[in-house]
C-alpha cells in the first residue's frame, strides 16, 4: 500500500544546542548558517516546474536556530503556496521550544507546513541533564507537543532509551510519555555514540564503546555498555514498541492526537486521497493479519462523527500504523 512520496530541500546548517549524542556542531557547528530566502523561493521554483507536487521535507540541523531569520522566510514563502495553490506539503525538524512562539507556529502553519519532527527523548529529567538537552528542561514537554498540535502541526517525536541515568521503570514511562503526548509516529532508539560527539568522547574515556555505531539507532544495537544490565535493556525496548505500535494502543494515540490538533487549512478530495481510503479499508480490516479491524473501524467513525476536520490526517496515520507494523515485526 504506497502512501506517498516525497522531496527535500536542505535549508540551513549548524545548531545553536549541543546534545552529548549529536555530531551536528562537530561537523556544522554551533552558528546557524541559512540561504537568502530568494534562493529559497528559486529552488521550490524548480520543483514545481519539474512537476513535483506534495510532501517536501526542508531538511536542517534545526529549523528555527535563527528565528527571526527564518520568520522572514515564512512570510514571503506564503504568498508563494498561495499563488501556486498550495502545491507543497511542508515538513521539518526543529526544537522544542517551537512551542513557545505563538507567531512561528502561526507563520509555520501559513505557509503551509503540518508536522514537524522534534527531539523529545525522555521524560526522565536526570537523563536530559546528563545529555545536555537543556531547552527540553524548561517545559512541560507533553503540554508543549500538544500546544503544537492546536496550532495545526502534527508532532513526530524521537525517544532515546539506554541513557546512564534511566530508572528501572523508564520503560513505563516513555510508554506513558508517548501515549498521552499523542505522538503517533513515535522513533524510539536505543542511544548509540557517533564519532565526533561529546558522548563518543566520554565513553571512549571510560572505556566503555564498542564499536563504531551503525548509523542507525533504531536497529536495536547499541555501540557502547550501558550502566542498565544490556539484556534488560533490549528487553525493555523491545517491550515498549511491541505496546506502542500494538493495534489497540496504536489506534488510542491516534484518538489522543485527534483531541488536541486543530488543522488550519481544509484540503481537497483528490483521486489519490480517495485511492488511499478505500486501500485503507482493504488492507486494514481484510489484509492486515496483525490487526484486529474493530479498531480501524471504531476510530474511523469516532473520525467522521466528532473529528471530521480531521479525517484526512486519522485515515492517513491508521495507514502509517499498517506500515510501522510491518517495520516492527521485521
Amino acid at each position: 500500500m504506497k502512501l506517498y512520496a516525497s522531496m527535500s530541500v536542505q535549508y540551513s546548517r549548524g545548531c545553536p544546542y549541543d546534545c552529548e549524542f549529536c555530531d551536528i556542531v562537530n561537523l556544522n557547528g554551533r552558528r546557524p548558517r541559512v540561504k537568502p530566502n530568494d534562493q529559497m523561493i528559486r529552488e521550490l521554483e524548480i520543483l514545481y516546474d519539474m512537476g513535483w507536487r506534495g510532501s517536501l521535507f526542508i531538511v536542517d540541523d534545526n529549523f528555527i536556530g535563527n528565528r527571526s531569520k527564518v520568520k522572514t522566510l515564512l512570510r514571503e514563502l506564503k504568498p508563494w503556496q498561495e499563488a501556486k495553490d498550495f502545491p507543497f506539503i511542508l515538513y521539518t525538524e526543529a526544537s522544542v521550544n517551537l512551542a513557545q512562539d505563538g507567531e512561528l507556529m502561526r507563520l509555520m502553519t501559513a505557509a503551509g507546513f503540518d508536522s514537524v519532527f522534534l527531539g523529545l527523548e525522555t521524560p526522565e529529567e536526570e537523563c536530559l541533564a546528563e545529555c545536555g538537552k537543556h531547552q527540553n528542561r524548561s517545559m512541560d514537554l507533553v503540554e508543549a507537543v500538544k500546544t503544537i498540535q492546536r496550532n495545526g502541526m502534527e508532532v513526530m517525536g524521537g525517544f532515546i532509551i539506554g541513557f546512564d541515568n534511566d530508572p528501572p521503570n523508564i520503560f513505563e514511562r516513555q510508554i506513558e510519555f508517548i501515549q498521552n503526548s499523542g505522538v503517533v509516529k513515535a522513533m524510539i532508539g536505543l542511544l548509540n555514540a557517533p564519532p565526533g560527539s561529546r558522548l563518543y568522547r566520554r565513553l571512549k574515556e571510560e572505556g566503555r564503546l564498542l564499536e563504531d555505531c551503525s548509523g542507525d539507532n533504531c536497529d536495536g544495537s547499541m555501540n557502547f555498555v550501558p550502566k542498565m544490565d544490556p539484556r534488560l535493556l533490549r528487553e525493555g525496548y523491545n517491550a515498549v514498541l511491541n505496546y506502542i505500535y500494538s493495534p489497540k494502543e496504536y489506534y488510542a494515540r491516534v484518538l489522543e492526537f485527534l483531541k488536541t490538533y486543530k488543522p488550519m487549512r481544509r484540503r481537497r478530495i483528490t483521486l489519490l486521497g480517495t485511492t488511499a481510503f478505500l486501500n485503507s479499508i482493504l488492507y486494514l480490516d481484510v489484509l492486515d493479519k496483525w490487526s484486529n479491524s474493530v479498531y480501524y473501524w471504531k476510530l474511523l467513525f469516532k473520525a467522521l462523527m466528532s473529528y471530521r476536520q480531521s479525517l484526512r490526517e486519522a485515515v492517513t496515520l491508521m495507514i502509517f500504523g499498517y506500515h510501522f507494523r510491518k517495520l516492527f515485526r521485521k
